[in-house]
């Protein structure tokens, strides 16, 4: 066996040196490894995912598990999953065939019932929350427990055990993002739908455009673009947001409105007071979604029109 020191103290547990055990099951590096430390209740079984049956031999059908399935070689563009399960769950059945044969399975264990339906499903939620506020490429769908996921203190431990963990193990996207920690958030969501507000790439911004049916916000004196492509609903930057939220307004809609002003997708617009703009792109699940994120109102998907329709749907100032 081997020891690995980690240096650098992991960023929610600060000034905590940490140091962990390797062992090699298979007796090589190549094999089925084990990372272990004597001040975690937690450990890291990492092996390849074409290896996937072996994990058997290692936990107990009724044992609560937090994975990660990513394909470690450079020139890889697959999409990292984090999930959670029992030893029965069938891990990375919603990846399909997109399973390359580089990639590995990290699969994060525990002592004694210290992972269960609460503390599991946590820890997963958390580094799927860390790995999307860093744009770190997931192929999840979904952001476990949503706007229900606050943070705990007294589960913040395991979160940074496992983080650490699975950094010695060899999962270092994390650790590589928080050097370089991005400027902007390319997705926004409050629920459990990581897809709710995407900010639009350059490559969509040429080809929305071009291929999608373009639509104009019709509503009060707010000039804003918006475009159906591809089953989804592209709003272009410099449209309109009006500033003012109104108070028929939902709770949730009210919450992305916040998170759009707090990532700063949306800046103030010059000798307008009573709107601002959109500075980011972005796409969402329909036309109404927009209206009301852009509009501050409960309006739905008619306030959007061609752009040769000028039949107005909204009233005007108040």
């Amino acid at each position: 066996m081997t020891q690995s020191d980690l240096i650098a103290a992991p960023t929610n547990a600060p000034g905590r040196g940490f140091t962990a055990t390797t062992v090699f099951i298979d007796g090589s590096a190549s094999g089925i490894r084990l990372v272990k430390s004597f001040a975690s209740r937690l450990s890291v079984l990492v092996l390849s995912f074409s290896e996937l049956a072996r994990l058997k031999e290692r936990v107990r059908p009724w044992d609560y598990v937090v994975y990660v399935i990513d394909d470690p070689s450079p020139a890889s563009q697959q999409e990292t999953y984090i999930g959670h399960g029992d030893g029965e769950r069938r891990f990375g059945e919603r990846l399909g065939k997109a399973i390359s044969a580089t990639t590995l399975i990290y699969v994060v264990i525990a002592e004694g019932a210290t992972f269960d339906k609460v503390t599991a499903p946590y820890v997963e939620a958390r580094l799927i929350s860390i790995c999307t506020s860093l744009n770190i490429p997931l192929a999840n769908s979904d952001l476990p427990m949503g706007r229900g996921l606050g943070i705990l203190d007294d589960l913040e431990q395991l979160v940074a055990h496992a983080e650490t963990l699975l950094f010695l193990a060899g999962f270092t996207r994390i650790e590589i993002a928080r050097r370089n920690p991005p400027t902007l958030r390319l997705r926004l969501s409050v629920t459990t739908d990581r897809d709710e507000m995407v900010a639009m790439t350059q490559e969509e911004m040429t080809l929305v455009p071009q291929k999608g049916v373009q639509y104009r916000l019709d509503c009060r004196n707010l000039d804003s673009v918006g475009y159906g492509w591809n089953d989804r609903f592209y709003v272009m930057p410099g449209s309109d947001y009006a500033r003012r939220t109104r108070s028929d307004l939902s709770y949730d809609n009210r919450r992305r409105r916040d998170l759009l002003e707090a990532a700063k997708w949306v800046g103030p617009a010059s000798r307008t007071p009573d709107k601002m703009t959109l500075n980011v792109g972005f796409h969402c699940r329909s036309g109404a979604f927009a209206a009301k994120l852009l509009s501050g109102e409960h309006i739905d998907e008619k306030s959007w029109v061609p752009v040769e329709t000028k039949a107005p749907t909204c009233g005007g100032p108040e």
